[in-house]
């Protein structure tokens, strides 16, 4: 049958409510439900005894009895119709009720208490008696028809012990015993007397009112934090209630600390809100620490995880890297762990990622490239991605790229030929390009690569003396230099008559016989850099005639001439 919504009408003075009240709209009208405290007041309606509303309420007609005694009722055959009578919440049945699967990442097995293996999907729903084990990379949070939810990290046992919804009130009875692991609860405020919410461990139990805490237990000890309201621990019939911010530990022995202040929450400053490689980055510090606990959620409480990462600190500080995440809008959540174990209070950040598609691997070219007599045609290189429909490749005089040299936006190779770039500095980059619902998708850039255009390598000179043969060019500190010399009918330097490698920008060697050579000098740079050979020079060696002293008898052109 439906029935009207309750009304609370507050404590009353008696049980048994005069029909005079009802003219005041103090009683339910007949046929008619309100709620005073935990119990429920109802409007006697047309040809109702006590045993058909105790069947109807009750779910047994023998609890009239009990009826008649908690209303002062000697006869229930001539109860008029209008009076009121209250259903104590003890005759009131519970229905089960269901947690349902909100979130969920990982590996999650869940068993219910038949041993039927449910499965693992958003929108299943677990019942009493259900068992919950998250896997190394589990993540599964529920929720309760009141709206309370529970969070199980990777590596966690759960039992829901209990799970009862009582008929009419609406009142809640949950009971979860974790055996390994963590669990983080939000828990809806209640608004029905005597409702219950408890998370037990072998040690304690917590129960609370509506609030958000965390229970661990794990190396043989349970761990309590409040972040909200107020949690009474038990162990071993003690009871500790502990404010928001603070927390405390059960031993093996059972025996509770004190309770003590969560550390503060930890500093995220140097943490980007807007990420584009993996893995995220989040750095922590907090002096006191020992560890932090960071986890991502995809909602505002911080109840819908999708990844966690504990990190050691080192002298208060530490670098959390989280792989394998989607591109998205998250919420960094991260705490400070202290000596003890207890975590502290959680610093909030929003996050953005945006890593796909991934930034190409650029391949070339180096560094630098030296440079020809004209401006220099440079090829670029980079590693292909799958999937991806294009790339966009920028280059530009600064590291900002705001002076652009080029720009092709959507190239659908992975090379690209400039036609000449000029002596100086550049700097490129490349990033990948998808097809989103028809649309193009731009993923990060890739890291800027600097590029050194160097000037054009400067041929020998040559000149003669009594010595021999002496060529020189322009040099630098630090370089290293290739001198190659071939004769005629060896344009190509396939087998130079000379190969000399020295890190002086000159050469010696004896004349050889008169004709026609070539020459031309590669440059080495201090970092290992080979430029390209210069163009090479052609000169010519004369024929020498020789004077009475044994010197040489030159003509006006000298003994060797570029040609």
């Amino acid at each position: 049958m439906q029935f009207h919504r309750f009304v609370d009408i507050g404590a009353a003075g008696v049980l048994l409510l005069a029909a005079s009240q009802l003219q005041a709209g103090n009683l339910p009208a007949p046929g008619e439900l309100t709620r005073k405290n935990s119990d429920i007041v109802y409007g006697i309606a047309q040809e109702e005894t006590l045993s058909s509303i105790a069947r109807r309420f009750t779910g047994a007609a023998s609890n009239w009895r009990a009826l008649a005694k908690a209303n002062g009722i000697a006869n229930d055959r001539t109860i008029p119709v209008g009076n009121a009578i209250v259903i104590p919440a003890r005759l009131l049945p519970d229905q089960n009720a269901f947690a349902t699967v909100v979130a969920l990442r990982g590996a999650v097995n869940i068993v219910d208490k038949a041993g039927e293996v449910i499965d693992s999907r958003i929108g299943a729903q677990a019942g009493e008696g259900a068992v919950v084990v998250t896997g190394t990379d589990g993540f599964v949070t529920f929720q309760l028809k009141d709206g309370t939810s529970f969070a199980l990290p990777p590596a966690s046992n759960l039992q829901l012990t209990l799970l009862k919804v009582q008929d009419f009130t609406h009142r809640p009875r949950t009971e979860l015993t974790l055996r390994q692991g963590r669990i983080t609860s939000e828990v809806t405020p209640f608004t029905v007397p005597r409702s219950q919410y408890q998370v037990q461990t072998p040690l304690a139990i917590a129960g609370v009112r509506g609030t958000r805490f965390r229970v661990r237990f794990d190396d043989g000890a349970s761990y309590s934090e409040v972040l909200k309201g107020v949690v009474a621990v038990q162990a071993e019939r003690r009871e500790q209630r502990l404010p928001a911010d603070y927390g405390s530990v059960t031993g093996a022995d059972h025996r509770q600390s004190v309770p003590l202040a969560l550390l503060a929450p930890p500093s995220l400053t140097g943490t980007a809100t807007t990420q584009e490689r993996l893995p995220l980055r989040v750095q922590l510090a907090l002096p006191a620490a020992r560890a932090f606990r960071v986890t991502l959620a995809t909602d505002a409480s911080g109840m819908r995880r999708v990844a966690e990462l504990t990190v050691a600190a080192v002298d208060g500080q530490a670098l959390a890297r989280l792989p394998d995440l989607e591109d998205g809008d998250y919420l960094i959540r991260a705490s400070a762990i202290d000596a003890l174990g207890l975590e502290g209070r959680e610093s909030v950040l929003p996050l953005h990622l945006k890593a796909r598609p991934f930034a190409p691997l650029l391949l070339g070219p180096g560094p630098k490239v030296r440079g020809t007599d004209q401006s220099t045609p440079v090829g670029f290189e980079w590693a292909e991605v799958a999937q991806v429909a294009s790339y966009h490749l920028q280059l530009a005089r600064d590291a900002a790229f705001t002076q652009l040299v080029d720009e092709q936006p959507a190239l659908r190779t992975h090379r690209y030929q400039h036609p000449g770039l000029a002596d100086g500095h550049y700097y490129w980059r490349v990033a990948s390009i998808t097809e989103h619902n028809g649309q193009p998708d731009q993923g990060p850039w890739s890291d800027a690569t600097a590029l050194e255009i160097l000037a054009p390598q400067q041929g020998p000179s040559a000149s003669q003396d009594e010595q021999g043969m002496r060529f020189a060019w322009r040099g630098e500190a630090g370089q290293h230099y290739v001198f190659e010399s071939s004769n005629a009918n060896d344009p190509g330097f396939a087998r130079p008559q000379q190969h000399i490698e020295t890190d002086q920008a000159h050469v010696s060697f004896a004349t050889p016989a008169p004709g026609t050579y070539f020459a031309r000098v590669q440059t080495i740079e201090a970092d290992g850099y080979r430029g390209a050979f210069s163009t090479p020079q052609k000169y010519v060696v004369e024929r020498r005639w020789g004077t009475g002293s044994g010197g040489s008898l030159n003509s006006s052109q000298g003994p060797v001439r570029a040609d």
